[in-house]
């Protein structure tokens, strides 16, 4: 098979791999299995070599490969040397075998998952989930199905349908799966497994060519090979080489909120709140104290986090209650789980990549990228290594400048502080006139106030928040939030007028465009509401923003191997690495220049900033703060917690 490829005019390769786990899976509760991917146990290696004939057609010559002995590995090297893309669905499982094998990843790749993904961004988004507190049962149900066809639709099998393509194990695909799960080391493979797995090698790579010809159609194949493939791999690698976490301390921190949350829940009900999670007893004990009418929002009562930490004030069983949640959503969160420990030592979520219709990235088991702040110190390097933070500042802000083509608010952007510049031109009737010039940092903190509310406003400009949003964010009448945003709007017409010609040409056009014609659809409704009329403003600067964070990952999980370094969590506008000591600080400098040069060659009239953070290398931490969970569980327990001292020393 090796000599074969080397010696004829391939196309390109279709590939895919059979397995087993060495573990079993963690249960996580609904059905939910996790498995342990370092535990992965390759069993068979399906190529089809694609060879282009005179006639214009393809030869195809499948092989399916027993990669269990041990010395085939090595003979396998050359084969994924060839400079011809390798075609698979669902890359990333395939990309766990090839490292579980010690075989190096292809240069070049396609995955037919995902180029399905990338072409439905929008088209299955879900209606508004139900409230904490009002659930709606029928609409977790629609977006359970939502979701369920989403997954179907993306499936093999669903795929060669829809484009022609014929997979003679469709109708037995499940059980053929199943099959490896259970396949004993020493036991031959039956005639349809092996038929099977060569299949989908085939009809991997028949997929190539229809799929291509569809990316050219949508304009978006620049930006499928240069940056949405090639993440694949960088996406699988960060999921491969996952985190450290602090078992001790997870389990101090476990035990401890065991104990005192049943103090708080002692105190809420001698207070007369006998449970805290019921949204009756809450408003019955809130209107007995005489302050629920503080918690009506749009006629209904509400009592998430956000409005219990506004009116904290009004009652100590408020903080208490608020303690109390905190202390269940860390206990509850999934990086506390041991369990989820891999048999490398080092925990490795589930990265989705196109997981958000923006393109963005998400997370599960744990979902790292929404990891509480304060929860991060428990991850940690490992032994000789530190962990070091880079993040693009205001980047959202200056993307937006740039795709809307605002020149007052790409020179604010390019000032340095960007919100400080607003906040001096839009009081500067209210500032002192020599604060007027003063250099960003300086102008925070004489005027955090009013920064912080161009700071809002800003957020109200990209996602779309209403001045009734705004009034609560800013604890002023909607009136004044009205007027503040006006005001703030009528600094950049260009913007205004942009933003409400995308909404109009999206209407239009079924969809919204970022950077690389990365598109999101349309729902199938004919009329926009203020949701649709958002994301329409919003995707060509979120998805321009997620395109260029990937293109930099991308440049980066190349740049690290040298140093043998890694990108460990890819978070929002941020890379969180994890270097040897040594090379901590070059690798945080030539990091801070990577960022710096995607972000301008997208668009190079911006100036931007990356901040970075090694100052504390023994955890990830924000700014260097690494006592915030400690400072927490002091106060709420009264138990001094004590710090970890070797890691102080490292």
């Amino acid at each position: 098979m090796v000599d074969l490829a080397l010696q004829r005019p391939l196309s390109f390769i279709g590939v895919d791999t059979e397995f087993r786990y060495r573990r079993p899976p963690v249960l996580l509760g609904r059905g939910k299995e996790v498995y342990d991917i370092r535990s992965i146990h390759p069993l068979l290696l399906s190529i089809a070599l694609v060879e282009p004939c005179r006639d214009g057609g393809y030869q195809v010559y499948p092989f399916v490969v027993d990669v269990r002995d041990p010395g085939i590995a090595a003979v396998l090297h050359d084969l994924f040397r060839i400079p011809v893309c390798f075609v698979g669905h669902n890359l990333k499982v395939e990309l766990f075998c090839f490292w579980q094998l010690g075989i190096p990843a292809p240069g070049f790749l396609w995955d037919t998952y995902i180029f399905e993904k990338f072409r439905i961004l929008g088209r299955y988004h879900p209606q508004r989930s139900a409230s904490q507190d009002d659930v709606d049962v029928e609409a977790i149900r629609a977006k359970e199905e939502i979701l369920e066809q989403k997954q179907f639709r993306l499936s093999l099998s669903a795929t060669c349908l829809r484009y022609g393509i014929s997979h003679r194990f469709s109708g037995d695909k499940e059980a053929l799966q199943r099959s490896f799960l259970i396949h004993e080391d020493d036991k031959l493979f039956s005639p349809a497994q092996i038929e099977y797995s060569a299949e989908d090698a085939v009809v991997a790579a028949q997929l190539y060519i229809p799929q291509t010809l569809a990316a050219v159609e949508i304009g978006a194949q620049d930006h499928l090979n240069l940056v949405e493939m090639p993440w694949t791999r960088t996406n699988a690698r960060i999921e491969w080489n996952g985190f450290r976490v602090h078992e001790e301390r997870a389990r101090e921190v476990t035990a401890m909120i065991e104990t005192h949350q049943q103090v708080l829940k002692d105190h809420l009900a001698e207070m007369g709140l006998e449970n805290e999670n019921s949204h009756k007893q809450i408003l019955s004990f809130f209107r007995s104290l005489g302050i629920h009418r503080h918690f009506l929002r749009d006629g209904k009562y509400t009592f998430s986090k956000k409005v219990l930490k506004k009116y904290q004030e009004l009652h100590p069983a408020i903080q208490l209650m608020r303690d109390l949640r905190r202390a269940g959503d860390i206990r509850s969160d999934k990086i506390m789980h041991l369990d989820l420990i891999g048999v490398d030592g080092r925990v490795h979520p589930q990265h989705q990549q196109l997981g958000t219709d923006t393109g963005r990235q998400t997370s599960r088991w744990p979902n790292i990228l929404g990891l509480d702040a304060m929860l991060r110190p428990i991850v940690i390097p490992e032994d000789g290594y530190g962990i070091g933070e880079a993040d693009w500042s205001q980047v959202e802000v200056g993307v937006a400048a740039a795709v809307y083509g605002d020149p007052e608010l790409l020179r604010m952007y390019n000032s340095g502080d960007v919100y400080s510049a607003m906040a001096q031109r839009f009081y500067s009737d209210q500032i002192r006139p020599e604060d007027l010039s003063l250099p960003g940092p300086e102008f925070k903190a004489k005027y955090k106030k009013e920064r912080n509310r161009m700071k809002l406003c800003t957020l109200g400009m990209i996602y779309g928040i209403s001045p009734y949003g705004l009034s609560d964010l800013m604890e002023v009448p909607r009136s004044a939030a009205a007027e503040i945003l006006e005001g703030f709007m009528s600094m950049f017409p260009t913007l205004r007028n942009h933003l409400s010609w995308a909404v109009d040409l999206g209407a239009i056009r079924g969809h919204a465009t970022a950077a690389g014609n990365v598109r999101r659809y349309r729902n199938s409704r004919c009329y926009l509401d203020r949701g649709e009329q958002n994301w329409l403003k919003n995707h060509p600067v979120q998805g321009s923003a997620a395109v260029i964070f990937k293109y930099a990952g991308n440049r980066l999980d190349r740049l690290y191997k040298g140093y043998g370094a890694r990108i460990i969590i890819p978070l929002h506008d941020s890379f969180v690495f994890e270097a040897p000591l040594e090379h901590l600080e070059q690798v945080a400098e030539e990091t801070c220049t990577v960022m710096l040069q995607a972000l301008r060659e997208y668009y190079p009239d911006l100036e931007p900033r990356v901040e970075v953070n090694i100052d504390a290398p023994q955890c990830w931490n924000k700014d260097g703060e690494t006592t915030a969970l400690q400072v927490w569980l002091e106060r709420w327990t009264g138990v001094i917690v004590e710090e970890d001292s070797s890691k102080e020393e490292q």
